[in-house]
């Protein structure tokens, strides 16, 4: 009974590594902060590579919502290159509109996306957004439909 006990913990052990390896593999970008400059604001991103190799280049095309939820421009923003386990911040300056007018940031699609296996479409299904600013950051596509498009 002992060795079926420890067989079924070492089983669910081996699932659940699989599991967290399987979430891990992502493209993280984290909305930081929206810092008010001089005629304009501040995006701060946090771009993390949780893939196995290395991301050549990365351009995503947003969307800046204002607090009526109306389309105030589209922004493409590009990352320098992300070796595997990386974190770089980038920050993005929007000239003529204040921080506080910003009401969401919508990553409409991935543009660019070269490395070794990669394609736009591969790196739109592994993003995994956040944001800690006020404004929340989301995804055109919706991690469900990520998963049935692959």
């Amino acid at each position: 009974m002992a060795a079926v006990g420890s067989a079924l913990v070492s089983s669910l052990l081996l699932l659940t590594s699989v599991g967290s390896a399987v979430a891990a593999s992502s493209i993280s970008i984290e909305l930081n902060r929206l810092q008010e400059i001089d005629n304009g604001c501040r995006m701060n991103l946090v771009f993390t590579n949780r893939m196995q190799g290395p991301i050549d280049l990365l351009t995503v095309e947003t969307v800046l919502f204002d607090r009526d939820d109306r389309v105030e421009r589209f922004l493409l923003l590009r990352s320098r290159d992300l070796p595997p386990g990386k974190i770089r911040v980038h920050q993005f300056d929007v000239s003529g509109l204040e921080c506080a007018g910003i009401g969401r940031v919508l990553l409409n699609d991935v543009t660019e996306c070269q490395g070794e296996g990669l394609d736009p479409a591969a790196c739109l299904a592994e993003l995994d957004l956040s944001s800690r600013a006020d404004a929340p950051f989301v995804s055109s596509v919706s991690p469900a439909q990520g998963a049935a498009d692959n």
